[in-house]
């Protein structure tokens, strides 16, 4: 009798020992799952959160393209009177993005320095003709008639297929009617209309010669 008793104690514990390893190994398999589920999200979030980044490091570098593109056909007077831009301490420019800060608080002769550093270092970028225009622009209206000459000079010289050189040539034309050199003023701006006649400047040059009649 108390064999049996013993049997059937031993039984009992034995049945109670394996439930609870079931049901440890039935938790453990749980957990694991659990694991690979969350590791699956974070490596999902992840693929997300790349994907958006790309999308707004894309659309930053479009709006800044499209700011770049309408400031290079402003005059200073325009940037002047535009929104002024929120400086980021983070945000590193290069000298050509400081200058047309500069032009923006109307600091010209900052922003004249600015674009000479820019030059000098920055041959072959994309805004070396835009610079040498906005350094015409600037002595042209700080009144240094000859060094304005001899940068509008320089941007056709280097740069004569740029979009910007009709403009250029008129402002050389308005530069010699300034110095009292109306035969090569009208000598120029017959010149743009006949290269551009399509252009802005080839209207403001025909004006221009209407003017002179």
């Amino acid at each position: 009798m108390r064999f049996l008793i013993v049997f059937l104690s031993l039984t009992f514990s034995l049945s109670a020992q394996d439930n609870g390893d079931k049901e440890f190994i039935e938790l453990y398999l749980k957990i694991q799952s659990l694991e690979k589920e969350i590791a699956s999200l974070r490596n999902e979030m992840e693929v997300i959160q790349t994907q958006l980044d790309f999308y707004q490091s894309k659309n930053a570098e479009k709006i800044s393209n499209i700011d770049a593109k309408l400031t290079s056909i402003m005059s200073i007077e325009d940037l002047q009177k535009s929104e002024s831009v929120i400086e980021q301490p983070d945000l590193i420019l290069n000298t050509y993005d400081q200058a047309i800060l500069l032009i923006r608080k109307g600091r010209l002769n900052e922003a004249l320095s600015a674009l000479n550093s820019f030059v000098q270092i920055n041959n072959d970028s994309d805004n070396t003709p835009l610079a040498y225009f906005w350094m015409g622009e600037i002595n042209l209206t700080n009144g240094n008639l000859a060094v304005a000459t001899q940068n509008y000079n320089t941007l056709v010289g280097l740069y004569p297929t740029h979009w910007k050189i009709p403009l250029a040539k008129f402002k050389l034309a308005t530069i010699y009617l300034q110095q009292g050199n109306d035969d090569r003023a009208v000598a120029q701006l017959e010149n743009v209309i006949k290269e551009f006649p399509e252009s802005s400047a080839a209207k403001a040059s025909a004006e221009t010669l209407s003017s002179l009649e």
